[in-house]
């Protein structure tokens, strides 16, 4: 029989990503708004081990620690925290709580996986930490007024914001280890190889996720904190999306692999912008000016020669009167599309959702793009380019085939497709074709796959 997992959380996002790794797992996973809740879902239903979120409305995960151990029913029931704040939740408050184990949200879906098959094989084996009794817990206020770090003031300066970053960095590092390093040394265990089984104790996954997010949280601005992340190899990006649009949430949504990364700024379920990095050229802003017909290539050539320092180009253009504000809004709904359609592509990478940061230029652009129908059009992409990527191989050399083009009207081909087929001689590869033109790989994967199934152009060889 598969294990059963009560899943506490306030969040329907969490709860509903925590549920879907679970019984990607054969797990069976019971689902609880707060600990009140799953209070009353005990009384009638049978469950191995508690997924318990730390903060929470109603009753928190403390108040619930309490409330378990003084029923002798539940008392033993193992429970694992879940919490943003890793330095509060590992340590002290585990033992207090008489947890078996603690993760640091986000965490990956591996990251959980491990933790729950961890914490179910201590309890089978009888390795679980003595659990306290509810009078042996102290009470919840100086249990939290003793972990209480100190808030700090955020600057205006981006090198003292740096500084600032650190010391967080420090304390929750601080958080994390010591813990640790405590339960070695008040067992008089000071060997080297005793503190390094302490380090790799502490040093999980997921306390290395929650540690990177304190630097993250920077690119986006400070008060900002990543409240959902994961493998997009497990949660499709298409799934995100979906779950970011039904919930109606505000942030940004950074999907990134080794060499590549797109943001997502998302109001109220929908997408303001998006931004690229490491992407190719084709997802610039200047290809859908130039395409739109808003500015020559010359003149956009020569803007961004003279462009002074790092202001981006569409704002520069638009301040110079050299394209209006029309066709730079247009223009950038082109590029987020084209780049959401991208990323809906995407089935390896990693994915984090960041609340509480503003982005000027989203705000600015203010695209509102309805989620649900880009998300649609991506899919409806997937399809044919597994269609298109599966009818030819990149390294083919293509060849004109005179007589039927000879036959066609060449008012009838689009001045994409004309410049497409310029540029099938005989010699170049399918590859070498699409590299060197300006538009979307898409679209001109799109044609030459229309002119082979028409003819006007042949394999080499074939």
């Amino acid at each position: 029989m598969s294990a059963r997992i009560l899943v506490v959380d306030d969040s329907p996002t969490i709860r509903k990503v925590v549920a879907s790794i679970l019984e990607a797992r054969a797990y069976e996973p019971v689902l609880a708004a707060d600990g009140q809740e799953a209070l009353d879902l005990l009384s009638t239903e049978r469950v191995d081990l508690v997924l318990l979120d730390f903060v929470m409305p109603r009753m928190n995960g403390y108040q619930f620690c309490r409330e378990l151990r003084a029923h002798p029913q539940y008392k033993n029931l193992p429970v694992v925290l879940m919490s943003a704040k890793s330095d509060k939740i590992r340590g002290q408050f585990v033992l207090q709580t008489g947890a078996i184990d603690a993760i640091t949200k986000p965490f990956d879906a591996r990251g959980l996986v491990a933790v729950v098959e961890g914490a179910l094989k201590k309890q089978e084996e009888g390795r679980a930490r003595p659990v306290p009794t509810a009078e042996a817990m102290p009470a919840e206020d100086s249990s939290l007024e003793n972990n209480q770090r100190p808030s700090r003031t955020s600057s205006d300066d981006v090198g003292l914001r740096r500084i600032q970053a650190v010391g967080e960095f420090v304390s929750a590092l601080e958080g994390i280890v010591l813990p640790e390093l405590e339960l070695e040394l008040n067992a008089g265990r000071r060997r080297p190889e005793d503190i390094g089984r302490a380090l790799e104790r502490a040093i999980t996954p997921e306390a290395l996720g929650a540690l990177s997010t304190l630097i993250r949280s920077l690119h986006f601005g400070e008060n900002t904190r990543e409240v959902l992340a994961g493998d997009i190899s497990v949660i499709s990006i298409a799934e995100v999306l979906q779950m970011l649009d039904l919930q109606r949430q505000s942030g940004a949504l950074s999907i990134f692999t080794r060499k590549d990364k797109i943001t997502l700024f998302i109001r109220n379920g929908n997408v303001d912008l998006a931004v690229s990095r490491g992407l190719r050229g084709e997802f610039r802003l200047g290809r859908y000016l130039v395409e739109g017909a808003a500015i020559s290539r010359e003149r956009l050539e020569s803007a961004v020669e003279g462009r002074v320092g790092k202001r981006l180009i569409g704002e520069t253009l638009a301040e110079l009167g050299l394209v209006s504000r029309e066709q730079l809004h247009r223009a950038l709904v082109r590029q987020t599309s084209e780049l959401m359609f991208e990323v809906v592509r995407w089935n390896a990478g990693r994915f984090s959702f960041t609340v509480g940061g503003e982005s000027a230029l989203a705000r600015r652009a203010a695209l509102d793009l309805e989620t649900s129908a880009l998300v649609m059009e991506g899919f409806r992409r997937v399809d044919e380019w597994r269609l298109i990527e599966g009818s030819f191989d990149f390294d083919e050399v293509l060849f004109p085939d005179p007589v039927a083009i000879e036959r066609i009207n060449d008012a009838s081909l689009t001045r994409q497709e004309r410049q497409v087929l310029g540029r099938i001689d005989g010699e170049r590869t399918i590859r070498e074709i699409v590299g060197g033109m300006e538009g979307s790989s898409f679209e001109v994967c799109k044609i030459l796959f229309q002119f082979l199934n028409s003819r006007l152009v042949r394999r080499k060889g074939a």
